[in-house]
């Protein structure tokens, strides 16, 4: 769209009309969003500012998209498949060639902190998906990307002086113009000047002409002084014109050139007061997330004591005896109680369980068995321990219950809490036997056996 203005008619000169004006170029807003109903609502909000919209699934599409194209704003979802919209954002700022672009998180997430996060990584700000079209208008017009609403209804877009965009191209544009008019009128008036000039040359030609013909005797000499007189005053006002025609326009040029001055020195202010706020808003960002780190570790200090403790009380009762299961429904007990526990903190890891079967004193019984021996030295006992193989073998003794736990857990929690059973036999003893049995009384012997029988439960969080 063009606008014209008409100067006032100046003497010897007819209305002249300049052309000022701008072509208004549709601008256009690119759309990032896995989320076709999203892209579509925005889009026909967008689109009634009269707003080109082009759309992307991802953020690699956008990526790939602004190589060949600029838009002037961009909408960007965050929760996306592959690249997320934070990373999307880096990526366009780290670019030279689009670091400039404004970016307007489109999404769902709220929140001081995720503002913050986004302004931080270069995003101008939030705008939520559950949004009025008014509120999207705000936007726009925040951005210089629409015009003020009342220009928008009127239809007409009057040339402002006091208007800036991007770099002040338009106003290099009218600055541009408004010289090339003042040169152009310079030389019409010239030219008028010039002309009347030449009427009056031509006509003091003919009056000098004139006065050296012989006088009519009718006529006397002193009609001549009228004329001259004529001349001078003529002259005086073709003087007085010019003179105020460059006053006029030397006038509007050295209020243009003020204006121009002014707009700088604000742009300038606006500029350091923008950059202020960004380190603000940095400085702000990275005490948030230096709190929400140190909150992070203090659970995670409590996590590992809840865990440790959880651990402790599991074996407390560790020993069983030499003739019980080592996960007999006595332990069942035990493991059942400690995964309540675990799934009340939100555990996900695994639960291992190490069998230690003991080197008893051993002395035969009526029923071709055997049992720890009492009374007895340990040079007296009939055996002392069992052979490596068995000792694993014993220490995967279950009852069926406690097999059938096991066996289900994984599908119960939903793969949540795994367990692991160990057998280590006699290989790994808490306490040393003695070195040499000479003087040992087997009752002494199996004290120590009885703590070698044991069962120890250890936790393993995943995130460890």
């Amino acid at each position: 769209m063009f606008h014209a203005r008409v100067l006032p008619a100046l003497p010897g000169t007819g209305a002249i009309t300049w052309t000022i004006g701008m072509k208004q170029v549709s601008k256009t807003a690119l759309i990032v969003d896995d989320s076709r109903s999203a892209r579509v609502v925005l889009k026909r909000v967008l689109e009634t500012h009269d707003l080109n919209v082009d759309t992307a699934e991802s953020a690699e599409d956008a990526l790939d998209y602004l190589i060949d194209n600029r838009p002037d704003v961009i909408f960007m979802d965050h929760l996306m498949p592959g690249m997320d919209g934070f990373e999307a954002v880096t990526a366009i700022k780290k670019n030279p060639k689009t670091a400039t672009i404004p970016i307007m998180m489109y999404t769902s997430r709220e929140g001081e902190v995720y503002v913050g996060q986004a302004r931080a990584l270069g995003a101008v700000g939030v705008l939520p998906k559950k949004t009025a079209p008014v509120e999207v208008s705000k936007v726009l017009k925040s951005l210089h990307i629409i015009d003020d609403e009342k220009q928008k209804q009127s239809g007409e877009q009057a040339p402002q002086t006091n208007e800036t965009s991007g770099e002040f191209a338009a106003l290099e544009t009218l600055d541009q113009d408004l010289r090339n008019l003042i040169e152009n009128l310079f030389e019409q008036q010239l030219a008028v000047i010039r002309r009347d000039l030449l009427d009056s040359y031509e006509a003091i030609t003919t009056r000098v002409a004139d006065e050296i013909r012989p006088p009519p005797p009718e006529e006397p000499d002193e009609l001549s002084l009228p004329d001259e007189r004529a001349s001078s005053g003529f002259m005086r006002t073709v003087v007085v014109v010019l003179a105020v025609s460059t006053m006029i326009f030397a006038l509007l040029y050295w209020h243009r050139e003020q204006s121009w001055q002014d707009m700088q020195t604000q742009n300038t202010e606006l500029q350091r007061a923008l950059e202020s706020q960004r380190v603000s808003d940095a400085e702000d960002s990275l005490k948030a997330l230096q709190q929400i780190g140190g909150y992070q570790q203090s659970l995670d200090a409590v996590y590992s004591v809840t865990i440790s403790s959880l651990e402790w009380g599991a074996n407390q009762a560790s020993a069983y005896n030499f003739d019980d299961l080592p996960l007999g429904d006595d332990r069942l007990k035990v493991v059942e109680q400690l995964t309540d526990q675990l799934l009340a903190i939100n555990f996900s890891g695994v639960v291992r369980i190490e069998t230690h079967v003991a080197d008893y004193c051993l002395t035969a019984t009526e029923s071709d068995g055997y049992a720890p021996a009492q009374d007895l030295m340990v040079a007296d006992c009939d055996t002392i321990g069992i052979a490596v193989g068995e000792a694993y073998e014993m220490g995967l003794g279950q009852s069926t219950a406690f097999a059938n736990f096991i066996q289900l857990a994984e599908e119960r929690f939903g793969g949540r809490i795994r367990y692991e059973i160990v057998s280590l036999g006699n290989s790994a003893p808490l306490l040393d036997y003695p070195v040499t049995i000479d003087g040992v009384s087997a009752s002494d012997w199996n004290l120590i056996a009885a703590a070698n029988n044991r069962v120890e439960i250890s936790i393993l969080p995943d995130s460890y």
